[in-house]
């Protein structure tokens, strides 16, 4: 089952899913730096993922709130033709 596949680090590294099945890890895995290496493992126990607080989404929801009106008509909708002249 050994695969090699050199690949350029320039922005970071992604690991395809199909390569994580094929070595047996799952959907959360543990990731190790050590001196020279990564290892990636599964986890060893349960994994509690992180949940969304309602204060971050509403403070989200009101950045727009104090926003200047523009003067373009539909900008929202029509942000490609405003900012890359792309139709």
């Amino acid at each position: 089952m050994n695969e090699i596949q050199v690949i350029e680090s320039c922005q970071g590294i992604w690991i395809e899913e199909k390569w994580l099945h094929k070595a047996g890890l799952g959907l959360w895995v543990e990731v190790e730096m050590k001196n020279g290496e990564i290892c990636i493992r599964p986890t060893s126990g349960a994994v509690t993922p992180r949940r969304t607080s309602e204060k971050g989404w509403n403070v989200f929801r009101t950045l727009g709130d104090d926003a200047e009106e523009g003067c373009l008509r539909d900008a929202s909708e029509h942000h490609d033709i405003y900012l890359y002249g792309k139709k």
